[in-house]
């Protein structure tokens, strides 16, 4: 799905990183995502093609959800720092995706062009909280919504392998890297590929779809739950 415009300049490449920051996140995994958000600027900041079109925002999320970064030119843009909190409310994380993309999406002005938005979703535990997350996965993913978004999900550690494949639209990724620090770096390296490989198809003139290469990793590939096809 794109959107178009007379506006002559390039379609917008919307992402968003949805992270999951409870307390079993405290320690390594986190002071792994916080070294890791300024070398994700970096790298797309060091791809013109990929910084042309790509805009990133940051959603975290516990028993609560933040949009920690608006959706944004990665040029421009502050990472933050992030700290452990709380459980785990995937419901809340995704809600607040769906509204940041849509923000940013509008933020951008009337006319603009825009690919479909990605999300990519990671997590080290298990939906605990008392609302049905599904819903909100649903609203974020609504084919008839034009802000409607793919998710790409990432599980490590104590995650659910079944809730990770249910999270996403089509990629779903469990590592079993005995390290969370190393997990994480190798998930963030694998959505820093995805972005540029996606941004590059997108400008190739050819159509362009979501690519999320993960060669070489540790990362395993999780089968679509046929129950979300369609």
């Amino acid at each position: 799905m794109s959107a178009f415009s007379n506006v002559e300049r390039p379609a917008v490449f919307p992402v968003c990183l949805c992270l999951d920051v409870s307390y079993s996140m405290a320690g390594a995994p986190m002071s792994a995502v916080n070294l890791a958000l300024p070398e994700i600027k970096k790298a797309i900041e060091d791809d013109p093609s990929t910084g042309e079109i790509a805009r990133l925002a940051v959603v975290t999320f516990s028993d609560r959800s933040d949009c920690v970064l608006p959706l944004t030119d990665i040029a421009y843009a502050d990472m933050p720092t992030l700290a452990p909190q709380g459980g785990t409310n995937f419901a809340a994380g995704l809600r607040t995706a769906g509204e940041a993309l849509r923000d940013g999406i509008k933020g951008l002005g009337k006319g603009s062009a825009y690919h479909q938005p990605v999300v990519f979703f990671i997590s080290d535990g298990e939906h605990n909280a008392h609302e049905d997350w599904t819903h909100a996965r649903a609203a974020l993913t609504a084919k008839e919504d034009k802000y409607g978004a793919q998710i790409v999900s990432f599980g490590f550690g104590q995650a659910n392998r079944e809730a990770i494949q249910r999270v996403s639209t089509g990629f779903a990724f469990f590592t079993d890297e005995s390290d969370p620090a190393a997990a994480v770096r190798e998930i963030l390296h694998v959505v820093v590929r995805s972005i540029r490989t996606t941004s590059s198809s997108f400008s190739s003139g050819t159509g362009g779809a979501l690519s999320v290469p993960h060669d070489g990793t540790r990362l395993t590939q999780l089968p679509l739950d046929q129950r979300l096809v369609g």
